[in-house]
């Protein structure tokens, strides 16, 4: 019922823009703001899982791995954007989610995965490897806009974004859009 295609499908020709880049992070940050207002994660914020709309706007869609705030039993996600707290049963919060988005984020400027695990079993040893500059990949994108990627990329939650929030007013600002 939703018009136009997934990110996955958005990107499969050309890089997003930056200023589609911006408009999905604001869009999926403000839908992220609402879920961590109610204490619950996502748990699968991906190019599939990401509707870009005839309109130009970005929709999260897909709430099937919904999960409460806090400790988890069961790993849920797609392998090049789940946190590391994910896989080692840590405690989840907002963050695991921003790192889900600037993984996301990061596939629609550069067309590819910072992790590009296909299993589970991959991710440990390719967290271990320092993630090329997405503005490196693509000289269309501001070093503002690659650092927010990364930060959201951090492998430790304490060095990203503490909210969607912050990212919404980042990207809002970095992408020069309408608040």
């Amino acid at each position: 019922l939703l018009d136009g295609v997934d990110v996955r499908q958005a990107a499969s020709t050309e890089p997003l823009s930056v200023r589609q880049c911006c408009v999905l992070l604001r869009d999926c940050a403000s839908a992220l703001a609402l879920i961590h207002s109610r204490r619950l994660v996502h748990r699968d914020v991906s190019p599939r899982n990401v509707w870009w709309s005839g309109g130009g706007r970005a929709k999260l869609i897909d709430f099937g791995t919904l999960i409460a705030m806090g400790p988890q039993t069961r790993v849920a996600g797609t392998p090049p954007f789940l946190p590391p707290e994910a896989l080692l049963a840590q405690p989840l919060d907002a963050r695991s989610d921003l790192y889900a988005l600037g993984a996301l984020a990061y596939y629609a400027v550069t067309r590819r995965n910072a992790y590009p695990a296909r299993t589970l079993d991959e991710l440990p040893s390719l967290w271990q490897m320092r993630v090329q500059r997405p503005d490196a990949l693509n000289k269309e994108i501001p070093s503002a806009l690659a650092d927010l990627i990364l930060m959201m990329l951090s492998p430790d939650p304490r060095g990203r974004p503490m909210s969607a929030a912050e990212v919404h007013e980042r990207a809002t600002a970095i992408g020069g859009l309408d608040r």
